[in-house]
């Protein structure tokens, strides 16, 4: 035996355990029932990073067709809308932790997005259609809120703007002296709040004449019950109102609801914030977000998400809540408040957190929205698809199917044709599949139906190899030539044709893979892989175990 197949075979071998060695937790990870393999990712977190993951119509998962809205942009903004909001979306995703996500652009205003095996469409429509805009606003004192809840009352009263401005003006010093007397009130005596308390279910809509029968007090703010929030809603934005507010000084303030129901009694309640309308500081601000449990104080145990500023924002904060102690400081996200915690000292270290009635995942996925940063538009879900299990089970069947019914027949076809020499090459293509996949399991590539047709392709390329070498081989035997000499001579003068033909498909297949999108990349993976393999197990396995074969005697002839 020559040096060289020595080197060969040690290659071969060390190639094919390797191969085993990256395959061996997929087939851990595949080989067991849905709910165990969610218990052995759960023991092992790292697994989904060493298998060869399952594409969108193998697994099931999500579909989502995003619009960006550009309606409010200008020329300007819109000339790289669509790049800035890919960027943000794949860096959420990228913290959803799904396994090769995919996400492709359409147009000039729309992304695609794929998450194989992710179900949870609430969570997927949270992190990905939140715009994102974090605003840190100031509340408004207890007599401005009142002050803007007599204005709205008397517009619901019929009362004109100029009557509704003078009303006003005739109140602020009563006002301003209620508020000294009555710093912890909001708005109702205890003999209101008792009275509101029980409007809120007792009050039908068409009784309602002011917006205070439908306000009840909740700690240090304003509350709604539920069966209201709509009817609140409408009030507020009723243009007669906005513009009686605008009237009587009292434009740089807006109302804002808050994230959660609060369960008091038998009846849940929406938090109303009166806060400023230009925050003292944004999203921009923010260097991490983290979500986490509360282990202390009488919070322990509930989920919030912790925040931290970057150098610049970090001073902002300091500023803030030095100029603002004993006042209330909402975070305002997507104009919705999530907590409004009282500054009770100057923070100068720049750390926060949201609090807001979450779950633990409920933090992490918003923690992620953070991190990412803000989408440059609001975005719409104008399409959603969910891929059952049941519908990529029976992908995988039939691919399977595909699969073993074109491998059969080329291996009866090889091993009737060619004889022994063609089963040597049936054994070549096994290995070549097993390298294939043991490389794809390395790299963490995805496996889509596409994937397996370019698997089935690459036994077509790896026979065509065969049939060129073996054909060669025959013509020189015919030509007078020893065994041994017909073997060299074939694989020798074989070798720049199977190159040619094998680096055009492979330019080919990098050209899909670079413009593709989608499926056509998984098309383009299997097929670089099997081509680049392709030619190592011709001309290292193939051509190793044909010259370890030697003939018992000089004349014997090749079985091909």
């Amino acid at each position: 035996m020559r040096k060289n197949n020595s080197a060969s075979i040690i290659i071969t071998i060390a190639a094919i355990a390797l191969s085993l060695f990256f395959l061996k937790d997929s087939y851990l990870f595949y080989s067991k029932a849905g709910a165990v393999r969610q218990a052995y990712v759960a023991a092992h977190p790292q697994m989904l990073k060493k298998i060869i993951n399952l594409g969108l119509d193998l697994q099931g998962g999500m579909r989502i067709v995003l619009e960006i809205d550009q309606s409010h942009l200008n020329k300007k903004e819109t000339g790289d809308i669509l790049e800035r909001a890919y960027t943000v979306i794949e860096k959420r995703i990228n913290g959803l932790g799904v396994a090769e996500p995919i996400i492709q652009k359409q147009g000039k205003d729309r992304l695609i997005v794929e998450l194989p095996g992710f179900r949870d469409e609430e969570a997927a429509k949270g992190v990905i259609g939140s715009t994102a805009q974090l605003e840190f606003n100031l509340l408004r004192d207890p007599a401005e809120l009142e002050r803007a809840v007599k204005v709205i009352d008397n517009v619901l009263k019929g009362q004109s703007v100029g009557d509704t401005a003078a009303a006003v003006a005739n109140d602020s010093t009563a006002l301003k002296k209620k508020e000294a007397e009555e710093k912890a009130k909001l708005l109702f005596t205890g003999k209101e709040k008792a009275a509101a308390e029980s409007s809120a279910v007792k009050i039908a809509p068409s009784t309602v004449s002011s917006l205070s029968e439908l306000l009840v007090p909740l700690d240090n703010q304003i509350g709604v019950a539920e069966s209201h929030k709509e009817q609140v809603k409408q009030i507020l934005a009723r243009a007669d109102v906005r513009d009686a507010l605008e009237r009587t000084g009292l434009s740089g303030s807006t109302f804002l609801w808050g994230h959660a129901a609060r369960l008091t009694g038998s009846t849940k309640y929406y938090e109303l914030y009166y806060v400023k309308s230009h925050p003292e500081m944004r999203g921009d601000a923010i260097k991490d977000a983290r979500g986490t449990i509360n282990q202390d104080g009488m919070t322990g145990g509930q989920a919030y998400v912790s925040l931290e500023m970057n150098s610049r924002g970090a001073r902002m904060f300091s500023r803030v809540t030095g100029q603002n102690v004993d006042k209330f400081l909402a975070i305002v996200l997507d104009s919705t408040v999530y907590s409004a915690p009282k500054i009770r000292q100057k923070i100068a270290f720049g750390q926060a957190m949201i609090e807001g009635n979450f779950t633990l995942e409920e933090a992490k996925n918003l923690a992620v929205v953070l991190r990412a940063g803000a989408l440059p538009a609001p975005v719409n879900i104008i399409e959603q698809r969910t891929v059952g299990p049941s519908l990529g089970q029976d992908s995988i069947r039939k691919g399977a199917i595909s699969w073993v019914v074109a491998m059969t027949l080329v291996f009866l076809f090889m091993a009737i044709y060619y004889r022994w020499s063609g089963i040597i090459a049936n054994f070549a293509v096994l290995i070549e599949l097993v390298l294939i996949l043991g490389l794809m399991a390395s790299v963490n590539a995805t496996l889509t139906l596409p994937g397996i047709a370019g698997l089935v392709l690459n036994i077509g390329i790896a026979v065509d190899a065969n049939v060129l070498i073996y054909e060669r081989i025959r013509e020189e035997l015919r030509l007078g030539k020893t065994t041994r000499g017909a073997i060299h001579a074939g694989f020798d003068r074989a070798l720049v044709t199977i190159i040619d033909s094998h680096v055009a498909s492979l330019i080919t297949a990098l050209i899909l893979f670079w413009l593709g999108t989608g499926p056509i990349k998984g098309f383009a993976i299997t097929l670089i892989f099997g081509i680049i393999i392709s030619l190592f197990t011709q001309f290292v396995i193939t051509r190793t175990v044909f010259e370890v074969m030697p003939p018992k005697h000089k004349d014997e002839t090749l079985s091909i």
